[in-house]
């Protein structure tokens, strides 16, 4: 039995629970002043170039070889008389990142600054064109290679309430970048970075990890959009809202305020499609085979799972079907490749969620999943699950042969390490799922003294109640620490957390020191 609290989630017994691409249709106009000023979400504020307003933005896109990265808007405005589009940097930026450029924006000097790898760039740059003049600067490899105006201006993605956004010549970017040996065209509504997509742009060589969070919306508790809300590192999560049905239809509700909020931060934001159904209080892997094998309603799952994210601010689909038989392995990767192929023509992104094996044989197929996904979330844990014996949830040494097994098929810079913030309370034949505040307050009512599992690596501890005794697994700082060095070890993009609402705060020292490491 499993408590009625969701906690855990994992393709055994119980429910758990990047990326650029925001798709709008409309034209939005934008009103310029001479000395605007507008303040950033980084806390400062720019001065923008004299304009004369109104300018009418239109969408555009941006391009990685011709894979299509994001279609933000942008407008054409004057610049020493000459007309020329201007596009907000954040975008162009990520397009950068994509191809294992590292980028940041200092808004209190107005610097742009590029860092190419080598090899790429030549060791001096000797621009054909003046620096000039402007309110901004783009330094590339520490060197100064332009100045020029901006214009600050509302991104008409980001929502009605977001914070303004600079915007620059895309002409010049494309200078910039030619000197630098990186070509790019732009043919007035698509910019095309022409460089292959950098496999050594992954986090462990950008000196970043990314962390990414589930966000739940159980009973419309807004708890854990509020926890993300309190932890800035997060820079990428899903909603767990929507659930398949037999025909291939969906159920479940937008979270609009968690899309809202990821569009005011730019973060990477996603809908998870489940196929839990409440009614059996559990993953139902037969339905979700027969609807992969019936080839109508799997193309009518693609047909909505596409629709509900076209012409929003999510990022793209988390894609979640668990207890597959296996039996349903070839069947769900060409429905994932299908789908991927779909999400893509409208600038979206598919990941997935995979439980953790140890080896080939089940219905999910790594090296081929790996092949038709822009992500892949390891869910290592639940090991020891509800209905079973008691015993660590994510042992380190079976997550260290997952993760063995896992980097012999999918690249490392595409997996994220699923790493569960609860812990399970085996008693009289039954499993309660419990939070870890929910566990440090239990710690302390009971006067306990948890013990630690050498061998697996997990805190642990027994206690009577009644006449019944509990045993209690759980994850703590220390043993989520050391999960966390093996996502770095295996220069893994970065870790996923299972979910947001559920860890305490010893555990979100040890994850931001993770973040934060190079």
């Amino acid at each position: 039995m499993v408590s009625v609290l969701r906690v855990g989630k994992h393709a055994r017994k119980v429910p758990k629970k990047k990326k650029l691409a925001y798709i709008a249709t409309a034209a939005a106009t934008l009103v310029l002043a001479t000395g605007l000023s507008a303040t950033l979400s980084q806390g400062y504020t720019p001065w923008a170039h004299a304009a004369i307003g109104p300018f009418t933005q239109h969408q555009k896109a941006i391009e990685l070889n011709t894979q299509l990265l994001s279609q933000p808007y942008g407008f054409v405005a004057l610049d020493g008389g000459i007309p020329t589009t201007y596009m907000p940097i954040w975008y162009v930026g990520k397009a950068l990142e994509a191809a294992g450029i590292t980028q940041s924006w200092d808004g209190a000097s107005q610097t742009w600054t590029l860092s190419i790898p080598s090899g790429t760039a030549p060791s001096g740059i000797t621009p054909n064109f003046p620096i000039g003049n402007g309110n901004a600067k783009i330094v590339v490899n520490g060197q100064l290679l332009k100045q020029l105006n901006t214009y600050v201006a509302r991104d008409p993605l980001a929502g009605p309430h977001a914070q303004q956004t600079v915007y620059m010549p895309i002409y010049y970017i494309q200078l910039i970048l030619r000197a630098a040996g990186i070509p790019s065209e732009w043919d007035g509504h698509t910019w095309k970075l022409l460089m292959p997509a950098n496999p050594a742009s992954s986090t462990s060589d950008s000196g970043t990890h990314e962390l990414f969070g589930f966000v739940t919306h159980y009973g419309n508790s807004a708890s854990s959009l509020n926890d993300l809300e309190s932890h800035p590192q997060v820079q990428a999560f899903s909603t767990f809202t929507h659930s398949i049905t037999s025909t291939g239809g969906l159920t479940g509700t937008v979270y609009t305020d968690a899309e809202s909020y990821a569009a005011l931060h730019h973060l990477s934001a996603y809908i998870t499609v489940n196929n839990y159904d409440d009614s059996l209080s559990n993953f139902d892997g037969t339905m979700a085979q027969q609807l992969l094998q019936n080839p109508t309603n799997s193309t009518t799952l693609i047909n909505n799972i596409v629709q509900l994210v076209q012409g929003t601010s999510f990022a793209g689909v988390n894609m979640d079907f668990e207890m597959l038989p296996s039996s349903a392995g070839s069947s769900y990767v060409q429905f994932l490749g299908t789908l991927q192929q779909r999400l893509h023509a409208i600038g979206k992104q598919l990941n997935v969620d995979l439980p953790g094996v140890t080896r080939a044989g089940s219905a999910y197929n790594y090296a081929a999943i790996g092949k038709v996904t822009d992500g892949d979330i390891i869910m290592a844990y639940d090991y020891s699950y509800p209905g079973g014996p008691p015993g660590a949830i994510a042992p380190i040494w079976w997550v260290k042969q997952v993760l063995d097994y896992t980097v012999s098929a999918i690249p490392a810079n595409q997996v994220l390490l699923g790493i569960p913030m609860y812990g399970y309370d085996w008693h009289n034949g039954t499993t309660t799922a419990l939070s870890l505040p929910a566990i440090d307050a239990l710690i302390r009512s009971q006067s306990i003294t948890p013990k630690w599992d050498g061998t697996d690596d997990a805190p642990y501890f027994t206690y009577t109640s009644g006449s019944i005794t509990h045993t209690v697994y759980y994850e703590n700082a220390t043993s989520i620490a050391d999960k966390l060095a093996l996502a770095k070890s295996y220069n893994l993009q970065g870790v996923s957390l299972w979910h947001m609402d559920l860890e305490n705060s010893s555990v979100w020292n040890a994850i931001s020191a993770y973040a934060n490491q190079p």
